[in-house]
């Protein structure tokens, strides 16, 4: 019959009611060899449909140029999910928020200054058409008709918290259907009527996301009933973990009893429901977001996207797994079965002494992917700059002996401020900024102004988060008496150079110079290690301040001393027998210049303490 349909009491394949169980698990977070151990703890588990989105601004990082390989293979990860027996629930829209930079959408759309995203604007539209046009023939193959596990099709995500324009929504899925996408689709969000009738189009499915817990089971299931009679009740998604902030605490353990409670709950109610996340990833490289939040500004999520999942970032079934598994099988009138946790090995290296050196400022012309003068300071975008770093550099001439106070107008994130290669201060987005004071040698002095990129808002109104300084450079110049010169001069000439590190083959190590450490300069440290080929491990990153870490070249993730996580994940994918390890940091390495790896995650870490923190600033 090749059917998929949407009726009043469930879904139905091929004209038989389809138990639906979903659960959230991001590929594209998880290295491609690690897909079929985490598939395998989700059909055992009893998810009879896996969750995805599909990340725009991965799979077209520049206007028109595609990467569909290694962890981007989406293809694969649908062949794979098809031979193991369960079915598809895509996400594919152009936008899809799960705290991913930027939401998902490529950064290059903030080029164009009047581009509204998220709309019909032509403009935006016409890039969304574009990569469609590559995207969707792709799933076409991996259809239900087509004797593939798509089943179900995402047009938006969350829209009716972000816009109102249902001309955007509504061209979305007629792209969908013009591309040969023709299974059911839906829509999701909140189910209070402002995001409701905003976020939902017709003759879709519209899911409500919620806390699975028990208590919010009826404000929200409840309500979804009254404004969707004629369609199966259904969680989009069931939130059964946290993501993970920056210098916030964090728990792997929160709600385990009561996510096993909502999903008996749930159940009886006949609600399908989708597990979000079912499997916890990764955000490698630079990949991880940030949310603006009323009273808090400009939040940056972590590097791990555990989220305290059912099944952990490294592959491993948790409590939680298990309880609700056991929901599951009570209610499917299944046995109870043992709680076992399948055999996975990861290996504890030890120390990893970094004993080579390679200055920022030394190597970031052979880094940099563009290197130009402009008379103000230039956004990464409008350089054609995705993630990393950006550095200002500018030259100031001796006029006076008096006392400079430097202000930066609008960082996005955070600067860190060097005079003659030494460190003088931080600037943080949304934090005040603190007293930024120099005087000027007789022979002038080199001014730079390193600026990272740690993450774009994903949702809501501030998307549009460009990035560096958007600002412009001023001082405050001291008299001897305390008084100021009324002075409204820019700083002007900057030499930029644009710094994303997806490639550091370049860098030339050395022998390092106490002076490096001493005087706070940004800087690669090297090292090399043997180890168990294909076997995970974490770095843990005690006593080094602010970076991130390479191993054979591959970036990792972000590390920041101020908690909770302090280990990163390193898949065994990226082990061989013999490794090198690079370490670029912003401030200055531990005592020891080591590294350690370790059988186990820290992710829970108490963050530290304010005053404590040396460089605390965000």
């Amino acid at each position: 019959m090749n059917t998929v349909e949407i009726k009043k009491d469930g879904f139905y394949i091929d004209g038989n009611k389809f138990m639906f169980v979903g659960g959230e698990f991001h590929y594209f977070r998880t290295l491609k060899g690690g897909w079929r151990r985490r598939l395998e703890l989700m059909k055992d588990f009893g998810i009879t449909v896996v969750t995805t989105y599909v990340p725009w601004n991965m799979h077209e990082p520049s206007p028109g140029k595609y990467c569909f390989e290694e962890h981007l293979d989406l293809e694969y990860f649908l062949s794979l999910v098809n031979e193991l027996g369960m079915k598809v629930y895509i996400r594919p829209s152009p936008y899809m928020c799960g705290e991913f930079e930027f939401g998902g959408l490529p950064s290059w759309l903030l080029r164009d200054r009047t581009m509204c995203l998220r709309s019909s604007d032509a403009s935006f539209m016409n890039a969304v058409e574009r990569y469609y046009e590559v995207l969707l023939p792709k799933l076409v193959p991996y259809l239900h008709k087509n004797g593939g596990p798509i089943i179900l099709a995402a047009v938006e995500n969350e829209y009716g918290s972000f816009g109102n324009d249902k001309a955007y929504m509504n061209a979305l899925a007629d792209l969908m259907r013009k591309h040969g996408i023709d299974v059911p689709f839906s829509t999701c969000g909140g189910i209070d009527p402002f995001k409701y009738q905003n976020g939902y189009l017709e003759d879709s499915w519209y899911a409500v996301d919620f806390h699975a817990v028990p208590n919010a089971i009826d404000e929200n299931l409840m309500k979804l009933k009254e404004v969707q009679p004629d369609k199966p009740l259904m969680s989009g998604e069931a939130w059964v973990g946290d993501i993970m902030f920056w210098g916030k605490g964090y728990s792997t353990e929160r709600h385990v009893k009561e996510n096993a409670e909502f999903t008996k709950k749930a159940l009886e109610l006949g609600c399908i429901i989708n597990y979000y996340m079912f499997c916890g990833g990764t955000n490698f490289g630079f990949t991880s977001g940030a949310l603006s939040r009323n009273g808090e500004g400009y939040v940056p999520l972590g590097t791990s996207y555990d989220y305290g999942a059912p099944v952990s970032e490294e592959g491993t079934p948790r409590k939680k797994y298990f309880l609700m598994r056991d929901a599951l099988d009570e209610y499917l009138g299944k046995p109870k079965r043992e709680h076992i946790c399948p055999e996975h090995k990861i290996q504890a290296i030890g120390e990893i002494k970094l004993c080579e050196a390679a200055p920022l400022f030394d190597n970031s012309s052979a880094i940099a992917t563009s290197a130009a003068t402009y008379g103000r300071t230039i956004c990464m975008e409008d350089l054609g700059q995705n993630f990393g770093f950006i550095r200002y550099t500018t030259y100031i001439n001796y006029t006076d002996d008096r006392v400079r106070h430097l202000h930066i107008d609008e960082v996005a994130d955070r600067a860190t401020v060097y005079i003659d290669g030494k460190y003088i201060g931080c600037v943080c987005r949304n934090q005040k900024a603190p007293d930024i004071v120099f005087t000027i040698p007789k022979e002038g002095c080199e001014l730079s102004v390193l600026v990272e990129n740690m993450g774009r808002v994903g949702y809501g109104y501030a998307m549009y988060d460009r990035k560096g300084v958007l600002g412009c450079m001023h001082f405050d110049i001291e008299n001897p008496d305390g008084t100021f010169l009324y002075n409204y001069a820019q700083v002007m000439g900057f030499s930029t150079e644009t710094l994303p590190l997806a490639d550091i083959s370049a860098l030339k190590y050395g022998e390092p110079d106490n002076n490096i450490v001493k005087n706070g300069e940004p800087c690669f440290w090297r090292g090399s290690f043997k180890a168990e080929a294909g076997v995970d491990t974490f770095i843990d990153m005690a006593g080094w301040k602010k970076g991130c870490v390479f191993i054979n070249g591959f970036n990792v993730g972000k590390y920041w001393n101020i908690g909770s996580a302090r280990t990163l994940y390193i898949p065994g994918e990226l082990i061989s027998a013999d490794n090198v390890i690079e370490v670029f940091e912003i401030h200055s390495p531990n005592d020891t210049r080591s590294v350690s790896s370790i059988d186990h995650s820290l992710l829970c870490e108490k963050p530290l303490d304010p005053t404590e923190a040396d460089f605390l600033l965000l």
